[in-house]
């Protein structure tokens, strides 16, 4: 167990085990002290980490302060890539013009066909989805900043995202449905039935697309760093007697079913019907998407333990892309229950597949070498490779949306 821990504000956290002293405190806990010739004296304790059974894995110390986000020991950012050193400000440098780029790229391939799309027009008249008007669609989003922002600060002054997550999750679907009731008198307008056409096909493309999207990327980080991990793959799949699995499923139907009601059955197409574009709709509806997780990334510790800045930076850039296939499945389907099953696929990729490859696993914490690589950096929800593989993604149903050529 190491000595110290350095964090932000020039403070140092020490463990008491470490620490001479008369013995009062409890044996490894974390406390915080300000750094002087003469040592880091004890002033307050923060956070204890208790020891795991088992030494291959390294469990995230336990929050105890209000604001937690400021001292919260994280996994820190990678010095070093294959052997040379990364400069922070250069990466997030790199990675603004890269999505310029590729964003410049997105808006080139759509200019191939009319902005308006058929599909777009189509599906605003049989789609069953009245529009709530410009007030409704304001009053909306408006709500939505003002219920976010009261469960943002309670995530940042307590980081119980037990409860306040939970609050923070009924504003999508719960003021979408008052908004729909309100302004249209019927929240029929969600769309409650399956799809329209092709149902197998688009239940199949939901679950399909996640994968290949996700695991491109993890397979450039194994390709490009050899590192893999099959062992926590297989303890966290033996987890429980294997209840991880059917966990981890339910979990995610609970709170995608919760998301989608408000993103796919009412922000999405009430975006389309206000602006007529699929391009435009899907980069507001990403982008507000990504922007409302950002409480839970900075004060409910939905970050797995890197930089929560880090991730509250890059989760929106990904979400944004991300938007767009979940835009064209809920278009082609008429329908909001392939992008819900899209959204749960997605997460249960990343928690039962791809992230115990790199060492993180939801039930059993980092492996100690995983910890090392700082692996999700770059790959997962909060990674490089995830942002960049699905502004690919999001390139080819772009193309897609009137061509045809997929669906």
């Amino acid at each position: 167990m190491p000595a110290s821990v350095r964090v932000g504000g020039g403070k140092v956290l020490r463990y008491t085990s470490d620490i001479k002293s008369s013995g009062s405190n409890p044996p490894d806990v974390l406390i915080e002290g300000n750094p002087s010739k003469n040592g880091a004296p004890v002033e307050e304790m923060l956070v204890s980490e208790p020891e795991s059974s088992d030494s291959y894995y390294w469990n995230p110390p336990e929050i105890k302060e209000p604001f937690p986000f400021l001292y919260r020991p994280t996994v820190d950012f990678p010095q070093k890539v294959c052997g040379r050193k990364v400069n922070f400000k250069l990466v997030v440098l790199t990675l603004f013009l890269l999505g310029v780029v590729v964003s410049t790229s997105v808006i080139g391939t759509a200019v191939r066909y009319k902005e308006n799309s058929s599909e777009v027009f189509r599906f605003l008249e049989e789609g069953n989805t009245a529009f709530v008007g410009a007030s409704g669609l304001g009053a909306y989003i408006v709500m939505l900043i003002c219920w976010s922002t009261i469960s943002g600060y309670a995530l940042l002054r307590t980081g119980d995202i037990d409860t306040f997550g939970f609050f923070h999750l009924l504003a999508p679907p719960g003021l979408g449905l008052f908004t729909l009731w309100a302004f249209t008198d019927d929240i029929g307008d969600a769309y409650w039935d399956g799809p329209k056409t092709d149902t197998g096909a688009y239940y199949s493309l939901a679950v399909f697309i996640p994968f290949v999207t996700l695991g491109s990327g993890y397979l450039i980080y194994h390709l490009w760093t050899g590192f893999i991990q099959f062992r926590v793959l297989k303890d966290t799949l033996c987890w429980g007697y294997g209840g991880a699995i059917p966990l981890t499923i339910l979990k995610f139907a609970f709170s995608g079913v919760m998301e989608e009601v408000g993103w796919s059955g009412v922000l999405f197409p009430q975006l389309l019907h206000a602006t007529k574009s699929f391009m435009l709709s899907s980069l507001i509806g990403g982008f507000i998407w990504g922007i409302w997780h950002v409480p839970l990334v900075i004060g409910g510790g939905y970050n797995n333990n890197i930089s929560p800045y880090w991730a509250a930076f890059v989760l929106p850039w990904m979400t944004t892309p991300w938007a767009f296939f979940h835009f064209w499945l809920r278009v082609r389907s008429f329908s909001i229950w392939p992008v819900f099953v899209a959204h749960v696929a997605h997460n249960c990729w990343i928690e039962l597949l791809f992230d115990p490859l790199v060492g993180r696993s939801e039930y059993l914490g980092f492996s100690n070498e995983a910890r090392n690589k700082r692996a999700l950096y770059f790959v997962g929800e909060f990674g490089l490779f995830a942002a960049i593989t699905y502004m690919v993604c999001a390139m080819i149903f772009t193309i897609d949306m009137d061509a045809g050529y997929i669906s």
